[in-house]
């Protein structure tokens, strides 16, 4: 029987406060790693493959090449939810028997799980791994009040890896309905689910509480300046966003201030120089450079040295022009080239009241987090 994995590594984190649980490392390996290689080990499992983020997947390329796990078919984009990381993933797959389907932060799984739940789904098309609970359970009102107590006894937590047989997941993943796991769509379409026994070891990562001690990220802290002056014959941009006004930047790149304090606090948080050190205005090669495109080369400087933006918070001094309708493209470009949600880019704009500046440039600060990825 030829068993294929979906790894679905497709979350953004956000119960993680600000760690991208794929990286953050156990045992000296990174989450989405050490899921992987459980499956590169297993004899009954033939190819990988895992829906992620798309700004995770040349990461999780490199890191899956650099530990030898050779059962990977491809890496596709994550969707929206659950269920359409399922079918972008299941999508991938070819000729397979058995489709089993695991959570990428679910690191602990057992090599003796996976054949347990391969075996069961072989023998009745559809299982997945389950635990008694140990704690009573209780129905909640609307108002927070104790509305009754379930059976304990018919109640069971569940786990990934879930496994189908191939023709009963296509059907499952192209109904077009949604749930919180496989199993649950099943039960949608009327598919009657094996429960097998579980593994108390095989948690899922879900808050920084599910991490080892040892494993929490070193943060690091940078802070970038930056101030050009006003001129004619030049155009404004700010935050890679070109902006209507009769004055424009000076500098011997496209002077986007913005994106230059950007620059200088990321490179700060590692004590990596500054823009003048990468990018010299005595290079002919950055004449009139797109700041967006050196920002990109900086956030891939930061991810060389093992290390993601946590999150970015920006201020420009600028008495003219009005700056308020362009933020919102500029936080999602700055988040675009550095790989990260929009939601961690803070760009806010002020005037310094005719003082400092007094409409003759425009200045911006930046203060960078950024943490490790182990």
């Amino acid at each position: 029987m030829k068993t294929d994995v979906l790894i679905l590594a497709g979350g953004s984190s956000q119960r993680m406060g600000g760690i991208n649980k794929q990286f953050a490392e156990i045992d000296g390996l990174p989450v989405i790693v050490k899921s992987a290689l459980a499956f590169e080990k297993s004899p009954v499992i033939s190819d990988i493959i895992i829906a992620a983020r798309e700004c995770d997947i040349d990461r999780i390329h490199e890191l899956c090449n650099a530990h030898g796990i050779s059962k990977l078919k491809t890496i596709v984009p994550g969707g929206a939810s659950r269920t359409d990381s399922a079918r972008s993933a299941y999508s991938a797959a070819e000729n397979a028997d058995i489709i089993m389907v695991h959570d990428g932060a679910r690191p602990f799984v057992t090599a003796e799980l996976i054949e347990r739940i391969a075996a069961a789904a072989e023998e009745y098309g559809a299982a997945i791994p389950a635990l008694p609970l140990k704690d009573t359970v209780k129905f909640i009102d609307g108002s927070g009040f104790s509305a009754g107590t379930p059976e304990r006894d018919t109640l069971r937590a569940v786990q990934t890896p879930q496994a189908f047989r191939a023709d009963i997941y296509g059907e499952m993943v192209l109904s077009g309905k949604e749930a919180t796991d496989d199993a649950g769509l099943a039960e949608l379409l009327g598919i009657k689910v094996k429960l097998v026994d579980g593994d108390r070891s095989n948690i899922k990562i879900t808050t920084p509480d599910d991490l080892p001690a040892n494993t929490l990220p070193v943060l690091r802290i940078g802070h970038g300046y930056d101030v050009h002056i006003l001129t004619e014959g030049r155009r404004l941009i700010l935050g890679g966003v070109e902006i209507p006004y009769e004055l424009g930047l000076l500098g011997h790149s496209d002077a986007d201030v913005l994106v230059h304090a950007v620059m200088d606090a990321m490179l700060g948080a590692l004590a990596l120089g500054d823009i003048g050190k990468h990018f010299p205005d005595t290079d002919e090669k950055y004449k009139d450079a797109d700041s967006i495109k050196l920002l990109e080369h900086v956030a891939g400087l930061i991810r060389e040295k093992d290390y993601t933006v946590s999150n970015l918070d920006c201020t420009i001094n600028a008495e003219k022009p009005k700056l308020a309708p362009y933020i919102t493209l500029m936080r999602e470009n700055i988040a675009r080239a550095v790989g990260v949600p929009a939601d961690r880019v803070s760009v806010k704009a002020t005037t310094e009241e005719g003082l400092g500046l007094a409409g003759k440039g425009i200045g911006a600060v930046c203060v960078c987090v950024i943490m490790n990825n182990s």
